[in-house]
């Protein structure tokens, strides 16, 4: 019986100790493979002659992107496990042993450069958030660590029985065959797989898939037409054919579109470069490719800063509506804060206050009583003064009998200081809503009604507030009109979608611009001299049936 616990307790244990050393080894076994397939990749779009020096080499740039993304003491494991992918993918093209062993160290040299450069002066992802760090990245992914690593990897041609005087020709095909990558393969990775691929909602996935289909079909199209040119005079018209669908997927989706983009135009254009007659007919191969090769280069760099200015600018724009939320909310919790000490402490001693002063009334001299009734008539004035600008910071009615009661209210008010005349229509079965989506209502009744008093110059105002149904679903609408002088440069930003310019417009109707997008609401403006019409309109769900 203890024999046998003892041979379970071994088996469990060297379960276990196999468990340790194979969950480890995961990660870099599968890179392994993928470098493996990225060598395959790299000869089944071309080669030059030779059929082993590839003019776009993935490898690299495969062990490149996965060294930045793990922990540094496990480096040796990737570059380990890439050595037998290495092998095993130069002996399909015949490579000799000294030739592949060069070839080897300086794609690891350069796997390595770039890592610890990136690493080093970018840091943690997102490598492509910002424009600097997109520069950065150029800088070295495509430019110093390729460069510096290629003075070793143009030996691996020579080695290979090519001429010694193309040395610099070497260099320049090693450079541009991991930079291009770099700038197309790593910065897909980087950009989009790093953080998540996602889209936000379901027709943007047809987006682009349409958009990639375009490149697709410009950049073949292009292709096909430079194979056909007989003279150079439309050569470059024909090469930048694709440019309009690549900056439409770079202003679109920032980063990941311009990435994306650059690759499918990158990897058609070597493809056909490499196969007779390829893009230059008359041309020598190498020399083709070269140029096609410092065209992609060209091409992508100023794309990818494009792309990663857009992502920077739309953070930013994030940010800043984070922050005007926070404010508004902010600023709705301290009017409620401010209300509630108004009414609850300075309310109640004034009211005191006015108590006592009709005690002391009596106990005072005949020739004091004129006096005494201005102090009571003051008292009572500032307490219906306090009432109103604690119902202005918050209405209570609000919260607590909703928004048709606390509108209601509020109007009855607004006209008797405005001396404005105010038609108030809400349907009758209107019933509650969200507090959240009450108080913006609440708060854009409020500012327009200011609006209307303070630059309107209208003896009137019509308010109408309904529930209306359509095949998308249930929508708030809300309309404040005036027959004032109207404001008509709020119509250019307001048609446009964007948040009208404070300068011009005042706080107000950024306000309202900005609550009403917190909630998915859209603000309208129509105006001109006599009328000025504001609509809000506010989504509350799909249709029920």
């Amino acid at each position: 019986m203890s024999a046998t616990i003892d041979s379970r307790k071994s088996a469990a244990t060297a379960h276990w100790q196999l468990r340790d050393v194979i969950l480890p080894l995961r990660g870099p076994v599968l890179v392994g493979i993928l470098y493996f397939l990225g060598a395959e990749i790299a000869f089944f779009i071309g080669t030059l002659s030779d059929k082993i020096f590839a003019l776009f080499w993935p490898p690299n740039v495969i062990l490149f992107c996965t060294l930045v993304v793990v922990p540094k003491q496990h480096w040796w494991r990737y570059i380990a496990l890439a050595l037998p992918a290495h092998v095993l993918a130069e002996m399909t093209v015949g490579m000799p042993p000294l030739q592949m062993t060069v070839a080897f160290i300086t794609n690891c040299m350069v796997a390595l450069l770039n890592a610890f450069a990136v690493r080093r002066w970018i840091g943690v992802s997102p490598w492509f958030g910002t424009f600097k760090a997109a520069s950065i990245y150029i800088l070295i992914a495509g430019g110093a660590g390729p460069a510096i690593v290629a003075l070793g990897g143009a030996l691996v041609p020579i080695l290979g029985g090519g001429p010694s005087n193309d040395y610099w020709i070497f260099w320049s095909h090693w450079y541009l065959a991991n930079a291009l990558p770099n700038l197309t393969i790593g910065s897909v990775f980087l950009i989009w797989f790093a953080n998540g691929v996602y889209w936000t909602h379901e027709w943007r996935r047809i987006e682009p898939l349409l958009m990639a289909l375009a490149v697709s079909a410009s950049t073949m199209i292009s292709a096909s037409a430079m194979t056909q040119l007989q003279t150079s005079s439309f050569l470059a018209a024909v090469l930048f054919t694709p440019l309009p669908f690549v900056l439409w997927a770079t202003v679109r989706y920032g980063g990941r579109g311009a990435s994306g983009a650059v690759l499918i135009v990158a990897i058609i254009l070597t493809s056909i470069t490499l196969r007779t007659p390829g893009l230059f007919p008359g041309e020598e191969a190498s020399r083709g490719v070269l140029g096609v090769q410092l065209f992609l280069m060209g091409l992508s760099i100023p794309v990818l800063l494009l792309g990663s200015l857009v992502d920077e600018l739309r953070r930013k724009e994030k940010s800043m509506r984070r922050l005007a939320t926070s404010v508004l909310n902010a600023q709705d919790r301290e009017r409620r804060r401010i209300a509630r000490d108004l009414h609850d402490s300075t309310g109640q001693h004034l009211i005191a206050a006015t108590l006592i002063a009709q005690r002391m009334q009596d106990l005072l001299p005949a020739a004091a009583l004129p006096l005494m009734c201005q102090l009571n008539d003051m008292l009572q004035q500032s307490v219906r003064e306090l009432r109103t600008v604690s119902y202005l910071l918050h209405p209570p009615l609000l919260d607590e009998a909703g928004l048709n009661t606390a509108l209601r209210c509020y109007i009855e008010g607004y006209i008797e200081r405005a001396r404005i005349s105010v038609d108030l229509d809400i349907d009758p079965d209107f019933g509650r809503l969200a507090p959240d989506v009450e108080l913006v209502l609440f708060r854009i009744v409020q500012e327009a009604l200011t609006n209307v008093s303070l630059h309107a110059q209208s003896p009137t105002a019509c308010i109408r507030l309904r529930r209306q149904r359509d095949k998308d679903g249930e929508n708030i609408d809300l309309s404040i009109e005036d027959a004032g002088r109207g404001m008509p440069h709020a119509i250019p930003s307001l048609l446009s979608g964007k948040a009208p310019s404070e300068s011009k417009l005042g706080v107000g109707i950024a306000s309202m611009h900005e609550r009403l997008s917190q909630i998915g609401g859209r603000l309208e403006i129509a105006s001109k001299s006599g009328q000025t019409v504001i609509r809000a309109t506010i989504p509350l769900g799909p249709p029920r049936y």
